[in-house]
């Protein structure tokens, strides 16, 4: 009876003090992944970003955030992207939407409404599925996507959403997600039995570090460590590459969460990958543009580039001597580069974020943008709002 009544006690002090939620990510058959409406997540920051924690909420509707309010007599941006949109790591007054929100009202005098659209792992691909029955539900008067010049290249490869034809158009592959992640996905975030107790997932949480450090104490140190890094993404660059390559009939979709740094590009744009997928990414984003032009609403492309690119002394850094052919701007002058010569609104935010030595970004293994990094983006998007009259009249609802 003690150790009963002790259970039971631990299990209401960590639901009421400590939980642990179920996971806010399930499988989806068309964009791999969805945000489970109601879920809440955790996060804590690394100590060497303060080590705040951090719960977030989605709403009924499945988008981070409060619950959407009445389209009449409001102008409604919605964002989407990737985990630097969704942005579990900041409280949500500090995510980019929501100071896009707060700087655009004063401004515009009027109710503006940005709905945060992203989703952890998202690539324009699964944004671009997405798209069509938002634009005729939610109505916006703007249409924000942030594209995370880091590793949006490789996750249209690793998606397997799309690939090229023979005359280099955009193909939709007959695709799915691997069954096994898929379980994983539907246990995590719709519990059965013990796994739905307080108990159980501390339990299983422990495991897991127990696990991640004996993996980490029994290598040699040496692979997949800072100095590593490139090659490490160089090497799973050119893998996703000759799987998606070979891949035929049903087309599937390993881990959408993975997203290592788009290396060949960055070293080696003369790569077949390399060509490859900036080819992939240039139809990507005209079926973006064009998806929005159907009804009228103005797109705009946010150039988000990599932390390792944009700081000047990140932890994570490219060898120029080793890589000659590196060029630290290129994989965010790619994006902008498609979107010019396509006629598609864009904001590259490469000079904000390389200029007078800050680094808006986290650290520590964490290279999301940080609070700073948000606000600052969000100033200049609304410039760009307000300086091109793209919010000057409300949509009918």
């Amino acid at each position: 009876m003690t150790t009963f009544l002790s259970v039971v006690a631990s299990e209401l002090f960590l639901r009421l003090w400590f939980p642990l939620y179920a996971s806010p990510y399930q499988p989806d058959d068309v964009v791999l992944v969805r945000l489970v409406p109601g879920a809440r997540k955790v996060f804590t920051r690394f100590a060497i970003n303060g080590g705040q924690r951090i719960i977030s909420q989605i709403n009924s509707q499945g988008f981070r955030g409060e619950e959407l309010r009445p389209a009449d007599h409001l102008r409604r941006v919605i964002v989407y992207g990737d985990s630097n949109v969704q942005a579990e790591f900041s409280e949500l007054g500090d995510t980019f939407p929501k100071q896009l929100e707060k700087r655009l009202e004063p401004r515009l005098g009027v109710p503006v409404e940005v709905v945060n659209a992203g989703v952890v792992g998202y690539g324009p691909d699964q944004v671009s599925m997405r798209l069509p029955g938002e634009l005729a539900w939610l109505k916006p008067a703007l249409v924000v996507v942030v594209v995370f010049a880091d590793n949006d290249f490789g996750d249209l490869i690793r998606n397997r959403i799309y690939s090229l034809n023979a005359r280099g158009d955009l193909e939709l592959n007959r695709y799915q997600l691997a069954p096994e992640m898929r379980a994983r996905l539907q246990r995590a975030s719709h519990p059965r039995g013990l796994a739905r107790l307080q108990l159980a997932r501390y339990a299983y949480r422990l495991w897991q570090l127990i696990r991640v450090r004996r993996i980490g104490q029994s290598s040699s140190g040496e692979e997949g460590s800072l100095s590593h890094y490139i090659d490490d993404s160089l090497a799973r660059s050119q893998s996703d590459f000759r799987d998606y390559m070979v891949d035929t009939g049903v087309h599937i979709a390993a881990d959408p969460f993975e997203d290592p740094y788009d290396a060949d590009i960055a070293v080696h744009p003369d790569w077949p990958s390399s060509r490859y997928k900036a080819a992939l990414m240039e139809k990507v984003l005209l079926r973006l543009r064009d998806t929005v032009a159907v009804r009228s609403v103005p797109l705009v492309l946010v150039i988000l580039p990599a932390a390792i690119d944009a700081c000047d002394h990140y932890e994570l850094q490219v060898n120029s001597r080793e890589y000659p052919q590196y060029d630290r701007t290129r994989l965010s002058a790619l994006v902008e580069q498609i979107a010019a010569r396509n006629g598609i609104l864009h904001l590259n935010l490469w000079d904000a974020f390389h200029a007078n030595g800050v680094c808006y970004y986290f650290h520590g293994g964490d290279d999301h943008w940080n609070d700073a990094g948000q606000a600052k983006a969000a100033q200049l998007l609304s410039d760009l709002i307000v300086r091109g009259g793209l919010l000057a009249e409300p949509r009918p609802p």
